[in-house]
Order: C-alpha cells, then structure tokens, then sequence
C-alpha cells in the first residue's frame, strides 16, 4: 500500500470529491455545482485524504472574520473508524490557526453520533441544538471550539 497523501483538493478533483459526497451522503449531499463553488473560493480550503490514488476522505472548511466553519467531512464508508476522519478534522484546524482563525465551527445532524463523538473527542462543545436546520428538517447541533496558537 502507498503512503497515504494528504493535500490541497482543486478544479481537478471536483469529479472525485462528486463521488464521494454520493457514497458518503446518499440522499443529502452537495451538488456539484457547490463543489465547484467551494473548490474556486479564496476564502475555502478543501483538504483531500489519498490512498492508493484515490480520494478517500475530505474536509472543506470556510475561513472569513477570524472564524473557521467545517462545511463537510467525508470518509469513504469501507475506510470509517480507522482515524482519517481526525486527520482530517486536525488538518483542517491547522490550515484555520494559519489563516488567523481563533474560532472553529460546525454543524452536525443530533443524529449522527460517529461524527458527534470524533467532533467533542477532538474538543469541540455543543452550543446549542438548531431545530429542523437541514433542508429535510432535521435539527442539528451548534459545535464550537477555540483555536488555540500553536495547538
């Protein structure tokens, strides 16, 4: 097995990361035309985890005001539970601290408990629950966690 590589997603991986919101988000995923809007903004930062050649993971990650907002995280369903999502969280906090956020933030479905235990096992607090916040009326948990300089 190669090493796996972790860097930078771009234009040319929007037909992978499609792929993957498809296998991770069977019925509530991004379109691509997000994906794309996503990959072009100056002020996001999409990090892709690889294996073999082939994305198995992301994160995307909004930066604007000093505050970071994890939009996605996504772990191919057979490579689950073996830390990659972490990686990628950690990641994504990195490249936050180094772009000046002092704050991350998320939303997370109160259902999913696999996200929600890797999100407070890497710090993050529950601020509050926002009632029916996806669009398919789900409600979902406000997270939040100070960045600190040099963590």
């Amino acid at each position: 097995m190669d090493t796996p590589v972790l860097r930078y997603a771009d234009l040319r991986d929007l037909d992978a990361l499609e792929q993957l919101e498809t296998l991770c988000f069977q019925e509530h995923r991004y379109r691509p035309e997000f994906l794309d809007w996503i990959l072009r903004n100056p002020r996001t930062a999409t990090l892709v985890w690889i294996e073999e050649g082939a994305i198995i993971g992301s994160v995307m990650v909004l930066l604007e005001n000093g505050q970071s907002r994890i939009l996605s995280v996504a772990v191919h369903p057979a490579r689950r539970r073996g830390g990659i999502g972490r990686k990628l969280m950690e990641a994504a906090e990195r490249v936050a601290r180094e772009r000046g956020a002092t704050v991350a933030r998320l939303e997370v479905s109160t259902v999913n408990a696999a996200a929600i235990a890797l999100y407070r096992g890497l710090g993050y607090r529950t601020e509050g629950v926002l009632p029916g916040y996806y669009s398919w009326g789900e409600d979902a948990y406000s997270m939040q966690k100070k960045l600190e300089p040099n963590a």
